[in-house]
């Protein structure tokens, strides 16, 4: 069944749980991983995911379907993201990006050492970059989303998201030099 046919038959009130229940199955993990993304805390990734999933629950029969139910639940989470990263740099005095926390479990050869101080310095440059920037980098580079439905989920013009992207890599090459 498809995203549609689950939507329409949510918002007539045709087996609502069973149809929201497919949606959240079919989009749970793309989500939860965007989050995390960009948080980086496992924890705080799972309360956003929450508050995701019930402001879809909330707003579903409201939804037009004027775009892809996954640009609209993308543009949800990244409004949930970011008003959760806002509210926590107001309630804590330092910068939710530097807190990377990672710890090596004895990797079983040099390379997977390696490779494993490789992604924490690639975590942290993308810690580094300022939100809208590292939301339009992970959706471009982890997504391989265009720019189109980057800029339909942020709510900037193509070329915007296209500018966020550039200033992204350009960031991330120097951040990576430096480490």
């Amino acid at each position: 069944m498809t995203d549609q046919a689950l939507i329409i038959q949510f918002q007539n009130g045709d087996s609502k749980e069973g149809a929201f229940t497919q949606l959240l199955k079919r989009h749970r993990e793309p989500v939860f991983f965007q989050i995390k993304k960009m948080v980086l805390e496992h924890a705080d990734a799972d309360d956003i995911a929450q508050a995701v999933w019930i402001k879809v629950w909330n707003k579903l029969d409201g939804f037009k379907q004027e775009s892809a139910f996954s640009t609209w639940l993308f543009r949800v989470a990244y409004n949930e993201t970011l008003n959760f990263i806002a509210q926590k740099k107001r309630l804590n005095a330092h910068n939710n990006q530097n807190e990377l926390d990672h710890t090596l479990e004895h990797p079983s050869s040099q390379n997977a050492l390696r490779e494993t101080e490789i992604q924490i310095k690639l975590e942290r440059a993308i810690a580094e970059l300022p939100e809208k920037q590292r939301f339009v980098f992970m959706l471009r580079y982890y997504e391989a989303f265009d720019y189109e439905k980057i800029a339909s989920i942020t709510g900037t013009t193509v070329g915007g998201a296209k500018a966020n992207y550039h200033q992204a890599v350009k960031k991330m090459t120097e951040l990576l030099q430096q480490a």
